[in-house]
């Protein structure tokens, strides 16, 4: 007998047209379920089972004989079928949780971590980066949650590459880019080496960038701007060293710290308006770095504590 027939015995048993003998298969099988336990179900799946069953079908009368143990032997290999199959349902129909694991730099570090889709991740100085053990079958997901990586992400059109970086999304399929998201900078910036990238703040879509193309979003202010830049400048930190154009005050303080893991401040407000265009070395001595620095508009440092004051 298939499971079929079998289920439809178990209706006109319910039903109650189901002839003597039907009857008797019936109770027969129900008898030798909970005595053989033959089924690997959790408590809860054959609770549910056995309650189901039991409030249709009474406690048998009839004691089983030698005539019925062909049906019992198709009987217990419909409900195994029956309780393989609803386990294989839970198990594909689980919700399967990403694990997560974090990458912290410090200052003066430079890291570059191979993803589980082979695409590579260059993690700069003073960052934090969320990365997945496995990506799941839909989208592969990381969180910048401070400071700068670059990616290189291979192209898989099924999984789009997001990168949640705080207060921006960046989506794309495969490409390379760089961001950088350090918390004490006012901006994000997002650039494209090669290929195309998205970038969107919630719903909204920011821009749709291009190679040689920079996204700026202002974190206060909630605006964006795109313009074009030097694709060689994003990336040149993965060597060593940062080419710096007319950047604030601020921005060069982050490079400096991340570089050489020196603290810098303003002296007063005349410094803290300044802007410089400079190449900063890793490998360079400190003193030499601040005395180009101190070049530039002709200012003077001193050391206080950890931090180096500039005026």
């Amino acid at each position: 007998m298939d499971k079929y027939k079998f289920r439809e015995l178990l209706k006109r048993y319910q039903d109650g047209t189901a002839n003597e003998t039907e009857r008797a298969l019936v109770e027969a099988w129900y008898e030798s379920y909970p005595q053989n336990n033959r089924f690997n179900l959790s408590d809860n799946i054959k609770n549910n089972l056995l309650s189901r069953i039991g409030s249709v079908i009474q406690p048998p009368v009839i004691q089983p004989k030698k005539l019925w143990l062909p049906y019992l032997s198709v009987a217990a290999s419909v409900l195994l079928i029956s309780a393989i199959g609803l386990i294989s349902y839970l198990s594909l129909n689980k919700k399967q949780e990403t694990v997560y694991a974090t990458l912290q730099t410090h200052a003066g570090q430079i890291k570059r971590l191979v993803l589980a889709d082979s695409s590579v991740l260059w993690v700069n100085a003073s960052t934090i980066v969320r990365y997945p053990q496995q990506f799941d079958e839909k989208r592969r997901e990381i969180y910048l949650d401070n400071g700068e990586a670059f990616f290189e992400v291979v192209h898989n059109a099924k999984k789009p590459f997001v990168v949640h970086a705080q207060k921006v999304n960046v989506q794309v399929l495969g490409t390379s880019f760089n961001i950088s998201a350090y918390k004490n900078l006012p901006a994000i910036k997002v650039v494209v080496a090669t290929g195309k990238v998205g970038v969107t703040q919630g719903n909204k879509t920011l821009a749709l960038l291009t190679p040689g193309q920079e996204l700026s979003f202002d974190r206060i202010a909630g605006t964006s701007n795109t313009h074009d830049v030097d694709i060689n400048d994003i990336q040149s930190w993965k060597s060593g060293y940062v080419d710096l154009k007319q950047a604030s005050f601020a921005e060069l303080a982050t490079v400096v710290k991340n570089q050489l893991g020196i603290q810098l401040k303003a002296g007063n407000d005349k410094v803290s308006g300044f802007r410089f265009t400079i190449r900063i070395k890793q490998n360079l001595p400190a003193d030499q770095t601040l005395l180009l620095i101190n070049q530039i508009h002709s200012t003077h440092y001193r050391k206080e504590g950890n931090q180096i004051i500039i005026y």
